[in-house]
């Protein structure tokens, strides 16, 4: 509307420099005189003729109608909802207790119940934003957040992580990359064989990172009908894909790649039973001698070992890092009839202790050693690898693992050690060991102050969100004395109680609501 254009102008220019009389046909143009006859201040005027313009385009818009019959509404969800968002607001507003809602999903879930349904928009928002937490999100959103979810362009992607049920073989030439991915990892849990065609079929037609993301989908259990098709992606233009398909050959027993690391690595590696006096008392079992090749041997491609290391790194370390990194370490338990301990002991102080350590780290996650895991937890390793390692341990190998540490004297090194592992245990602790911690962190506020502990503040906030909520009388009782005023650990201690209290009550309301529903007879 020409007049519209001329009203905006002028508001733009101001009406000093505008047009100061606005025309129109018919009813609408007869209004638009008498306003302008009645006010004769100026930016009055085009503040009432703007309102009447506007009214008048918006009245004669004709009512939006659907481009499509409307969609089918979704299906009943036999699980009951949570009545009450009380605990999800906070939970999503105080950032002092963000950490717990992963722990309120899979409650959620564990019971058999799903989430409020006035969360729901708010839920598949947080899902859109967070891959870590969007296939517990909507485990828990119901039926009818999966609908929400399929009318929304933004959150329809959100669909290839939820259990629909069987999907569709359409999907696989049709859908998006999420739902591809959904369909092919549902082929191979079906029909493995048929998993590796789909994917040589198309392997050609997918970028690299597809690619990658693809062959992923045959890191369940690999075997000896995938050879054939990762050994060619050994050649693939993607020197990441070809590293993928070469860890995945690693894990499967006789192929090329298992095979020829093996080989290469003990031609590399030597071991001598005889330790020598200084050895004998540290009590080392034997001597490792390591022995590199000078020159890169482009046959080692094959194998996906790349040539050119890192920035700041030796090309004979990356080389011998990245082979170890391809085989089981219990390979070299076998081979000198030592213990993971009596290995990595041996390696104390030799030249290629950092590059020993870096493989065989890479090897213990790439093959989910336990065994391996928990003897390099015990050494000295790098924190940014050990989060990876104490993964590769069960809840209770875990616990374990800390609980003597924790009971040594709070200024000693194994003690402080272990505390600081603690952040390590995302799993809610088992009573007893729940326990121990509750007596270390007491422990911790009687013998040392607060100055020397500035950095242990959020692994004290993380203990609460973990121990087990039914110690909660045991630790307000064991906090009493650190919650006066007068306690230099009284901020923390106070958080402390807050969170488990917090937790308990979350706990319970969701206990509440599945035997309410049980009482009605919901199934």
């Amino acid at each position: 509307m020409e007049l519209w254009n001329d009203l905006t102008r002028t508001a733009l220019l101001g009406t000093e420099r505008g047009t100061r009389t606005w025309d129109a046909p018919d009813v609408l143009g007869t209004v638009l005189s008498r306003l302008q006859v009645q006010e004769t201040d100026a930016p009055v005027q085009l503040l009432r003729c703007s309102a009447v313009v506007g009214n008048f385009a918006q009245a004669g818009r004709l009512p939006a109608r659907l481009a499509s019959a409307a969609p089918s509404p979704a299906e009943p969800d036999p699980r009951p909802a949570l009545g009450s968002t009380r605990h999800l607001r906070l939970l999503l507003q105080d950032d002092r207790l963000k950490s717990l809602f992963p722990e309120w999903l899979a409650l959620i879930a564990e019971h058999g119940l799903r989430a409020p349904e006035a969360s729901i928009p708010t839920l598949l928002g947080l899902a859109s934003r967070s891959p870590d937490l969007r296939r517990a999100i909507m485990a828990v959103i119901g039926s009818k957040g999966l609908w929400l979810a399929g009318q929304s362009p933004e959150w329809e992607s959100l669909l290839s992580v939820a259990d629909l049920g069987r999907l569709d073989a359409a999907l696989w030439e049709t859908g998006t990359p999420e739902q591809r991915l959904a369909y092919l990892a549902q082929t191979r849990r079906e029909d493995p064989a048929q998993a590796v065609e789909l994917l040589a079929a198309v392997w050609s037609q997918e970028g690299a990172r597809e690619r990658r993301k693809l062959l992923g989908v045959l890191s369940d259990a690999p075997g000896s009908a995938d050879v054939a098709f990762l050994e060619s992606a050994l050649a693939d233009r993607s020197k990441d894909v070809r590293g993928d398909a070469a860890g995945l050959l690693a894990r499967i027993p006789g192929s090329t790649v298992q095979t020829r690391a093996v080989e290469l690595l003990d031609g590399w590696l030597g071991f001598e039973s005889k330790a020598g006096l200084m050895g004998t008392l540290k009590g080392r079992k034997g001597q490792l001698s390591v022995t590199l090749p000078e020159d890169w041997d482009s046959a080692w491609t094959t194998i996906g070992i790349h040539e050119k290391p890192p920035k700041g790194m030796g090309r004979k370390a990356w080389w011998l890092e990245q082979l170890l990194g391809l085989v089981d370490p219990d390979h070299w338990v076998e081979r000198w009839q030592l213990s993971p301990p009596e290995i990595l002991r041996m390696v104390e102080g030799h030249e290629w202790q950092g590059t020993l350590l870096a493989g065989w780290r890479r090897a213990t996650r790439h093959f989910s050693n336990g065994a391996w895991a928990r003897a390099l937890i015990a050494g000295t390793v790098d924190s940014d690898s050990e989060a990876a390692l104490w993964a590769i341990l069960s809840p209770s190998e875990q616990e374990d693992a800390l609980t003597q540490s924790l009971a040594m004297p709070s200024k000693g090194e194994p003690f402080k050690r272990a505390f600081d592992r603690l952040g390590h245990l995302g799993h809610r602790w088992s009573p007893s060991f729940s326990s121990v911690v509750l007596q270390a962190c007491l422990k911790l506020f009687r013998e040392q102050t607060p100055d020397a502990n500035y950095a242990r503040y959020a692994i004290l906030r993380q203990v609460a969100a973990h121990l087990d909520p039914g110690g909660y009388p045991v630790m307000e009782q064991g906090l009493g004395p650190y919650l006066q005023t007068s306690s230099p650990w009284q901020k923390i201690a106070t958080e402390m109680l807050d969170t488990l209290r917090f937790r308990n009550d979350m706990i319970q309301a969701i206990e509440s609501a599945r035997i309410e529903s049980d009482q009605r007879g919901t199934p």
